[in-house]
């Protein structure tokens, strides 16, 4: 199924809030290298916030391949797991600020593809575990500041 808003499940998950309890879920930030190859980040809720059903703000580290990337691209799609459903959310980027180390993106929605199989059932997504999360935890309310401006 294909859709132009973000789903309600999708919404929740990136609405900037409780972080405690979504911390350990990760999600792909694909975009494309100067060869035209996918390339991949791991992005965490810390990271990415919806402002609306079709709008996205993503930080991103400032020296990373992944920023670099994006700015020339101005393409990248976010796949994300919320079992038992899986999301791709299809973005045209434009690059907004640098600031505190971040580059501020903002991703207008192209479209959502959404993925259910009729034979098996998603369980999980990917998953991490920080080495230090409260640290990590601070770190993401700091970013979401600088997304929300």
């Amino acid at each position: 199924m294909v859709n132009k808003s973000l789903p309600k499940q999708v919404q929740a998950f990136l609405n900037g809030q409780d972080f405690d309890q979504k911390k350990e879920l990760a999600m792909y930030f694909v975009t494309v290298d100067d060869e035209g190859f996918p390339y991949k980040a791991m992005i965490s809720v810390g990271e990415v916030i919806a402002l609306d059903e079709t709008t996205l703000r993503i930080a991103l580290w400032e020296h990373s391949k992944s920023a670099s990337f994006t700015k020339q691209a101005k393409k990248a799609t976010l796949f994300l797991v919320l079992p038992p459903t899986a999301y791709d959310l299809q973005l045209t980027v434009t690059y907004v600020r640098t600031e505190a180390g971040q580059v501020i993106f903002e991703g207008a929605l192209k479209q959502v593809k959404v993925d259910e199989a009729p034979y098996a059932t998603i369980v999980s997504s990917v998953q991490c575990r920080f080495k230090e999360e409260q640290q990590t935890v601070q770190q993401w309310s700091m970013k979401h500041k600088l997304l929300k401006k």
